[in-house]
């Protein structure tokens, strides 16, 4: 069996009206080399797994079919840490099964860069939203001065590698077990990847997220606090490096206020509230200015 270059991952859970279109897309990338399709199903209820059957049937003799249908629910994170374990190619190029990409060239081009630039680890791209059936092309990263080069430190401050556009060095580091009380599994994956190499952005929407349809989606001010769980871990994990770990408390603290912003609460209550207790005394002031006094 030929090697594979790139392994592409795909995790999915109750994605029936989509899965079929994530990986017909896959199919009609043009490379010329060989690919590792790991694709891993949570035990979904519906017709997922059907429709992937159906659909990996037609696929081309340049890709190799490894398809995990789990007979128990494995949960989302401990199903992307099997997935991700399960990838054997040089590089690894993962989303999820209600995405899609929309560049035939995409990954030819993301694996050329990283061939020819092995100072960097992860390549990624822009992206286009897709909301209530409308395409959206303006999105939040066209807001933000994106360097198309950047670093962990850059990593750590700002997330501006969107999941399903990266194509990413498989380093020989494996995910850590805590990753599994994570509420989320690319942002760490990315923060240790980038241990290894520069960011490589490349200013090109060559990818389709479907916004609002998803548990994270919905879960309003819950997912600034599970952001904040986030960084808590990851700047356990990055304790021993001063800049990664400074950076790391900038993105901490910019969720604490966006929830504290958000969260009903009387100014006694603000007061007493452990994270607004962690925040400096010049981001305490401007949260108590907007919530009460403007």
């Amino acid at each position: 069996m030929q090697k594979a270059l790139l392994s592409v991952c795909l995790i999915t859970y109750k994605q029936e009206e989509y899965i079929q279109k994530a990986i017909e897309n896959v199919f009609n990338q043009e490379v010329n080399f060989h690919i590792e399709f790991v694709i891993s199903n949570d035990c979904s209820p519906d017709n997922t797994h059907e429709k992937i059957e159906n659909a990996i049937k037609i696929a081309p003799e340049n890709f190799t079919i490894k398809y995990f249908n789990h007979e128990k629910n494995l949960g989302p994170l401990a199903n992307f840490s099997f997935a991700i374990n399960q990838c054997q190619g040089k590089y690894i190029a993962y989303f999820e099964g209600d995405d899609y990409w929309d560049y035939p060239k995409k990954l030819q081009t993301q694996v050329d860069f990283l061939e020819q630039n092995p100072e960097f680890a992860i390549c990624c791209h822009n992206v286009r939203f897709l909301e209530k059936g409308k395409i959206i092309d303006k999105i939040y990263l066209d807001k933000i001065d994106i360097k198309s080069e950047s670093t962990i430190e850059d990593l750590a401050r700002h997330n501006t590698v969107p999941t399903l556009t990266a194509v990413f060095r498989n380093i020989k580091e494996k995910l850590p077990s805590w990753i599994l009380k994570s509420p989320i599994g690319d942002l760490p994956m990315f923060m240790i990847v980038a241990k290894h190499g520069k960011i490589k952005f490349i200013n090109e929407k060559w990818a389709i997220y479907r916004s609002n349809i998803g548990e994270w989606s919905k879960m309003g001010n819950k997912r600034n606090l599970s952001m904040i769980k986030q960084y808590d871990l990851l700047i356990e994990e990055f304790n021993s490096d001063t800049k990664v770990k400074k950076n790391l408390h900038f993105a901490r603290n910019k969720y604490i206020k966006e929830y504290l912003k958000k969260e009903k609460l009387t100014i006694i209550e603000l007061f007493d509230n452990t994270f607004f207790k962690q925040l400096p005394l010049v981001d305490k002031a401007k949260i108590i200015f907007r919530k009460y006094l403007n």
